[in-house]
């Protein structure tokens, strides 16, 4: 029997994020540009690497450093970072079955260390991908097509839970299922996807 991946998002699928990223950046454009920017404004950053997500709102120079400055506003509301309910037990269940985990984030390879070492969620996943791995980034395929690659599967070997359409986006280019955690996704209505999670333990459903 082949071997079956599933593979996940980290922000708003494993863990919630949203809270600290969006008052981080609040901060770092407040600092940087003097603007208060409204939440809904910023939600499109959630999902794509912080470089272009900053490139959107106009910034473009000493990104490195920018990245920084938002990176420590993050860090200073790490009480509003948790995991979703019941995911560990659910890797748990996964990996019971037999079933290989990875993930594939738009965090750079400190941000994945930063992020998931603390929480004790690295330890379930065998292969992952970080923005630091590739030139192309979600929404295009490139992700995906290395994790593939990777791992030495085809795309019908796997399932990409995410929440954001940049997700299913990367997913669908590349020929892989795509399952929208609806835990964490903003607009549903408009994203397109094969299976609709309304809850974490609707996961197990996929095996």
């Amino acid at each position: 029997m082949q071997e079956r991946h599933f593979i996940f998002d980290i922000d708003g699928t494993l863990i919630n994020t949203e809270k600290a990223i969006i008052k981080g950046l609040q901060e770092l454009l407040l600092e940087e540009k003097g603007i208060q920017y409204a939440p809904e404004q910023l939600y499109f950053c959630l999902g794509i690497p912080g470089s272009q997500a900053l490139a959107q709102l106009g910034i473009e120079d000493g990104i490195p450093e920018k990245l920084k400055k938002w990176d420590a506003f993050y860090n200073s509301h790490a009480n509003d970072v948790s995991i979703y309910p019941d995911i560990p037990e659910i890797l748990e269940h996964l990996r019971d079955k037999g079933i290989i985990l990875g993930t594939i984030t738009s965090k750079n390879q400190e941000e994945y260390d930063h992020d998931m070492i603390p929480l004790g969620l690295e330890k379930y996943f065998t292969i992952f991908v970080t923005s630091s791995d590739t030139p192309e980034h979600k929404p295009s395929p490139g992700p995906m097509l290395y994790y593939l690659k990777k791992a030495g599967i085809s795309p019908e070997q796997a399932v990409y839970i995410g929440d954001s359409i940049y997700d299913m986006q990367c997913a669908g280019s590349a020929g892989v299922k795509r399952a929208l955690a609806l835990w964490g996704c903003k607009n549903p209505e408009a994203i397109a996807a094969d299976v609709r999670l309304a809850e974490p333990w609707d996961i197990l459903k996929l095996v």
